[in-house]
């Protein structure tokens, strides 16, 4: 008995990237070939019209496990094939990255059908990749029919790769509806357990952007799965220990989640959450990886974007948006370009400085494309009357009714309600050299005077940022996919309401280029040293790697066996926040030295074996400088070859003309496909010093050191307060709370954080509870008793909470009653 199925699915068929192309070697630089009119779906048949269509290479993944020696049938067919002069076409079919046929047919040629048999030598799982290719010259129309496996004996439904066109619906159907999670006990519409609806009508609108009902982070918070609520729900059962969470892990009642099931979720949060369209890894393996991670088959991925980040509130912060940018279909670009910017307006005086110049920022949220490397804006210090200098070009819309059209940068209407003004894209690393010069500094120096990335979020640090002027976007993306996209970037910078204590970022990079030279299908760790100042503290530490850079540690040292920073998403780094700050005052150099270290995959699987689309290889970088191929890619792979014309050494055996040299040394750069190694984070320098000056203290004024007074006059205490605010005192046992919400220390409260409250002041004692004068006005008179003895007293002064809490900051003061007076 024999069975006839497709092995593919019509609507499926989407364009291959250049870089995964198996046909590469035939490929033109510049290809025309739009769907819908140069080839187009019609009766579950693909019609080509080479008129418009000058090179196809079409993929999808197997819908079916078959076995070694089965066969396919592969029909097409073509009109009358015609061009000026002789030519030929070529057509081919690949399964699995193996050609398995192909023929060069003559042109001009009269109308023909091809029935293709084809005996399979090696056996095709699902989602192994399926290409269709054809390339010809002239006006020629082609009709591609089908592709059939013809399985022998009853055949097992089993073998199907279940088909879903989106990534999102994927994780519906394999993740919450398998484990379920949208059954009618646990997140259906009818009981919504947690205010959480997971069935599929309504899941979507109540997972992305929404804040969870058991914490106050969002449910899925795009291009955050470490910020996600869910996304913790679930890794701290299918991961115990992971994530500290409110409530109990998901699902609550069943099995967790599978690690692929878990590592697929992370994937499709990381690429912005979309509902609809497919979506790559950041790897370059396209859409393969979540097929493999949940058992699926998915379109080849879209160019999604993130769901645009909400301005704050008026009063909580502002807004620096993008104008949004081109990023063509499997390009790398990174730009610079100019903005102006004017708050002054919109921010609080509070927030701001005297003179308007800059406002305070306590922490920042950024939403990128997911399609972004890095991106950074930058404050330049140029003069306001160089905005139309030559070297910004043309200003001119981004976005919006009037896109492409001239506009003025420093009029905020000047592109209607959507659109942006911004100067002329320019190719630029770091945006250097960029914009004019002012004859006062370099452009360099300039640009580095700000970088607007927002400062820490831990209470009482604060960064400075100007209100207004020009600022430079520096946008770095990568586009994986067969289609161009636009990308957004949105940078919410919230105000600080407690100026304390100035922070700084640490950029720590001179071993940028430290894991340049790993080989070919091989690892490499290095580690290198940061020290810290005496008396610095620690805010936050993070990393930056590229793709290639499969796990970051740091650890004390002489600690090396024991990181405290763990990191293994070079594209979602850890961002270690250290609240309360960690000092390090001691003046051992060693125990504020840092050993951060980064590990280098170059191309190698788990199992050891090698991995072809990991590895660096020159046909596929979008910038080939620093990469000499020095190990083989086809024919022999991984043996040693010696250059991009050294093939013959690949071989599988002499003269066997299937190799190729294209693997490469991690090379030094600023693309994704380069390297770097670079430690990150925020510090507060002197820390001591600052907390010095905005402790709660205060000075007496008078009475003056052993001034004489005599027995029964009064004292006039005269106090001077800094960082205390002088308030009236609550009544006696009660538990109301402080000013600033810090609890009472019977309470377990932090009263080193008081900032206001009153005093006691105490006469010739240090029992708290023995009698005393309460007040909360800076001079009061102190009687002192008619029976005070002659010689040497004392007063002590000790501030208290508003609930009369000792803060642990008081005074004395000596004074004499004189003898016989």
């Amino acid at each position: 008995m024999q069975t006839r199925i497709s092995l593919v699915e019509a609507a499926a068929w989407d364009y291959q990237s250049r870089t995964r192309d198996v046909f590469a070697d035939h490929r033109p630089q510049d290809i025309e070939c739009d769907r819908d009119e140069g080839w187009l779906i019609e009766d579950d048949e693909i019609e080509v019209r080479t008129d418009v269509c000058n090179y196809l290479s079409l993929t999808q993944e197997s819908l079916l496990n078959i076995p070694a020696g089965s066969r396919l049938e592969f029909a097409l067919s073509h009109g009358d094939l015609v061009y000026r002069e002789n030519s030929s076409a070529h057509a081919a079919l690949s399964v699995g990255g193996v050609i398995v046929w192909e023929q060069e047919i003559a042109i001009p040629s009269e109308g023909a059908i091809y029935r293709e048999d084809i005996e399979l030598e090696f056996e095709v799982a699902q989602r192994d990749s399926i290409e269709i290719h054809l390339h010809n010259h002239g006006s020629n129309a082609w009709t591609i029919h089908g592709l059939e496996a013809v399985v022998s004996g009853e055949f097992n439904s089993d073998a199907f790769c279940p088909a879903y066109d989106s990534t999102y619906e994927a994780i519906q159907a394999t993740v919450f509806a398998q484990h379920g999670c949208a059954s009618s006990l646990c997140h259906s519409a009818q009981n919504a357990a947690g205010e959480l609806d997971l069935s599929p009508e309504n899941s979507y609108a109540n997972l992305v952007d929404v804040v969870s009902a058991g914490s106050e982070d969002l449910r899925v918070a795009p291009r955050k799965p470490s910020d996600s609520f869910l996304y913790q729900k679930l890794a701290a059962k299918t991961q115990p220990g992971s994530y500290d969470i409110a409530g109990s892990p998901m699902p609550s009642g069943g099995e967790p989640v599978s690690s692929g099931q878990l590592e697929a979720m992370r994937l499709w949060i990381e690429a912005g959450a979309p509902e609809s369209g497919s979506v790559g890894d950041t790897l370059g393996r396209g859409e393969d990886e979540i097929e493999r991670l949940l058992g699926v088959c998915l379109p080849e991925p879209d160019a999604v974007n993130v769901i645009p980040l909400d301005p704050p509130a008026t009063d909580e912060g502002v807004q620096f948006r993008m104008p949004a940018h081109k990023v063509p279909a499997e390009e790398e670009r990174e730009l610079c370009f100019a903005v102006y910017e004017d708050f002054r307006d919109d921010i609080p005086n509070k927030y701001m400085d005297a003179a308007r110049e800059v406002f305070y920022v306590q922490g920042s949220e950024v939403r990128e494309d997911p399609f972004t490397h890095h991106n950074v804006l930058l404050y330049s210090a140029v003069p306001l009357e160089l905005i139309h200098d030559e070297s910004f070009g043309t200003w001119s819309c981004a976005g919006g009714d009037i896109s492409g059209q001239v506009c003025e940068p420093t009029d905020r209407n000047s592109c209607g309600d959507n659109g942006r003004c911004r100067s002329e894209l320019k190719d630029s690393i770091a945006c250097r050299g960029y914009g004019p010069g002012t004859g006062l500094l370099d452009t360099v120096s300039q640009i580095n005077q700000f970088s607007v990335q927002g400062g820490s979020e831990i209470e009482g640090f604060y960064e400075e940022i100007p209100t207004h002027g020009i600022f430079y976007w520096n946008s770095h993306a990568f586009n994986l996919t067969t289609e161009d996209a636009m990308h957004n970037v949105w940078r919410n910078l919230s105000f600080a309401n407690d100026k304390r204590y100035e922070s700084e970022r640490i950029t720590f990079s001179p071993h940028i280029y430290a894991g340049t030279g790993t080989a070919p299908f091989t690892k490499k760790e290095v580690c290198r040293e940061y020290t810290l100042e005496q008396g610095d503290a620690l805010l936050m530490l993070s990393s930056h790697t590229h793709k290639r850079g499969e796990l970051f540690t740091m650890a004390l040292k002489g600690q090396e066996d024991d990181p405290f920073y763990v990191s293994k998403n070079y594209d979602e780094p850890l961002e270690m926040n250290f609240d309360p700050p960690w000092e390090f005052n001691d003046a051992n150099v060693d125990s504020r030295t840092l050993v951060y270290c980064a590990v280098y995959n170059n191309g190698v699987n788990p199992d050891g074996t090698a991995n072809l689309d990991t590895v660096t290889r020159l046909s596929v970088k979008p910038s080939r400088s620093f990469c000499r191929p020095t190990a083989c890619t086809k024919g022999n792979i991984g043996a040693s070859c010696d250059g991009s014309e050294d093939h013959a050494s690949c071989d599988s055996s002499p003269g066997a003309n299937n190799g190729f040299c294209d693997a490469c040394p991690i090379s030094p750069g600023v693309t994704s496909d380069d390297e770097m190694f670079i430690l990150l984070g925020i510090k507060a320098g002197d820390y001591a010093g600052q907390v010095a000056r905005f402790q709660p203290g205060f000075a007496i004024v008078t009475p003056e050191q052993d001034q004489t007074f005599t027995a029964g006059s009064a004292i006039t205490v005269k106090l001077e307060m800094s960082n205390f605010t002088l308030v009236p005192p609550l009544p006696h046992n009660s538990h109301g709370g402080h000013d600033n919400g810090v609890d009472s220390a019977a309470d377990g409260g932090d009263h080193g954080a008081v900032d206001s409250g009153h005093y006691h002041i105490y006469l010739n004692t240090e029992d708290d509870s023995a009698e005393h004068l309460t007040d909360y006005l800076p001079e009061v008179q102190f009687p002192l008793p008619d029976d005070i003895g002659p010689g040497q007293h004392y007063l002590r002064i000790t501030l208290r909470a508003p609930d009369h809490h000792a803060l642990g900051i008081e005074q004395r003061v000596y004074f004499t009653i004189a003898n016989g007076l």
